[in-house]
């Protein structure tokens, strides 16, 4: 058996045609709702799909997942690499000492070329992503970042240019471009750098790549760049669903993983996380049973005024025992974000999408400085990329099952900060149909993260 190793695609050839079916079968998943598809029900389509095609056609970055897989087998094929290296600079930048773990990453992407940085939030990813620009920059060497905000674009583009120098940083978004080799873009505007860099660059890195895993844009945008050899994701949540990993791993490559949050909480890079478990009673009479999710959801979390009295009863406890307390706030919702926020008044803001960056700034801005206790609410634009490391309590008003956004979520509040010495989180132990489920789902992936959990009692 040969592989043909391709920048973006790789080929199988070999005189076994059962292995090969065997390995197309291995990589061959159901599509969930496939059911729903006219070209299933037409027996066009027999509802998977599939990563490694009939001729052996498969996206290189599965070739790790692949030889594994041939190895059990004692098969070890012989690899034909097309693909090109490059000469790489020293990745250390003035002012920064890499911790271990960061210099794990860096080791990674220089022997491997591609991959996934799985990197805890807080764990300093943009400072690892910007020794990664460093070791692959040359003038004239044209690197894109893709970002899915235009929020963590412009930190990104503020930490590259203002804080570690580099030159010929450019930056697209909406109606703001700058050009430059780096190209920071989101995947949004990819289109106004297709010409310049689509098909020229390099290096692709992806940040927050669990985000381009499904999506006609996002996953076209993580399978394109022809000639970029070098392929990084940075995300603190890879999926775990088989079509969304293999998706990923594709385009990216495998997921490297060299410390967990429990691990950077031990050796004090993270604050530590005392997860409060809020219990409730269960008061539907059954009227739940019936219901679909939307209306569980409506009726038991957004419109549930015992559950939402609760939240307003936390606060005011936070605010009456602790000094400057920062509460963060975190619901699905806008109608209830505006509920919460009508009923906390002078203590609290709310950003949710709608606001300009200005606005969201200006708010942060209230939230870390105020003299007083101070709440602010979000909807999942707080989820990811925000830096406010003075967060000192955060209550997940939510009812979602999502593992990616339970744990992002969580890391908005492990940031370390001198004005604390752990953080407290509030979560809700819900009892209708749906909810039950998600909160046991939510306190298992806090449990798997190694951290403590324990049941909330008012003082």
């Amino acid at each position: 058996m040969q592989i043909e190793v391709g920048t973006q695609k790789s080929k199988i050839f070999t005189d076994n045609p059962k292995l090969l079916s065997a390995l197309v079968s291995l990589y061959s998943f159901r599509v969930p709702g496939a059911e729903y598809s006219r070209n299933y029900r037409s027996h066009r389509w027999n509802g998977t799909k599939q990563f490694i095609s009939n001729g052996g056609t498969f996206r290189t970055g599965l070739l790790p997942r692949i030889l594994a897989d041939l190895k059990k087998v004692d098969c070890e094929p012989e690899i034909i690499d097309k693909t090109k290296g490059m000469r790489l600079n020293d990745h250390h930048i003035e002012g920064f000492n890499l911790y271990d773990y960061q210099e794990e990453f860096i080791k990674k992407i220089r022997q491997e070329k591609r991959g996934v940085v799985k990197s805890p939030t807080g764990s300093g990813k943009t400072l690892i992503m910007a020794a990664a620009v460093q070791a692959l920059r040359k003038p004239r060497r044209k690197m894109v970042i893709l970002f899915n905000a235009k929020q963590l674009l412009t930190q990104t583009y503020e930490f590259f240019t203002e804080v570690c120098h580099f030159d010929s940083v450019g930056l697209c978004f909406g109606d703001g471009f700058i050009d430059g080799d780096i190209m920071l873009c989101t995947v949004q505007s990819i289109e106004h750098i297709i010409d310049s860099h689509v098909g020229q660059a390099k290096v692709l890195m992806v940040d927050e790549c669990h985000e381009f895993c499904n999506g006609k844009l996002t996953l076209g945008a993580l399978q394109s760049f022809p000639n970029a050899d070098y392929r990084i994701g940075f995300t603190a949540t890879p999926p775990s669903d088989d079509i969304g990993r293999h998706n990923l791993e594709g385009a990216l490559g495998r997921v490297w993983e060299v410390v967990q949050t429990a691990d950077l909480v031990d050796d004090g890079t993270l604050t530590k996380p005392i997860i409060n478990r809020v219990k409730r009673v269960y008061r539907a009479g059954g009227a739940d049973i019936d219901m679909d999710y939307q209306t569980a959801y409506q009726t038991y979390i957004v419109e549930n005024e015992e559950r939402n009295r609760k939240i307003l009863d936390i606060v005011a406890e936070i605010l009456t025992e602790q000094e400057r307390p920062r509460i963060l706030i975190l619901t699905k919702s806008l109608a209830h974000g505006e509920w919460l926020m009508d009923n906390l008044q002078d203590c609290c803001r709310y950003i949710e999408g709608a606001n300009s960056l200005g606005e969201r700034y200006q708010a942060i801005d209230w939230f870390r400085n105020s003299p007083e206790g101070t709440v602010l609410i979000g909807t999942k634009i707080l989820q990811t990329g925000v830096n406010i490391q003075e967060v000192t309590h955060l209550i997940n008003a939510r009812g979602m099952k999502s593992e990616i956004a339970t744990l992002q979520a969580l890391g908005r509040a492990l940031r370390k900060h001198e004005s604390k010495k752990q953080v407290y989180i509030y979560d809700f132990a819900d009892e209708e149909r749906y909810l039950k489920d998600h909160s046991k789902s939510r306190f298992s992936y806090y449990r798997k993260e190694g951290h403590e959990i324990r049941d909330y009692e008012k003082n």
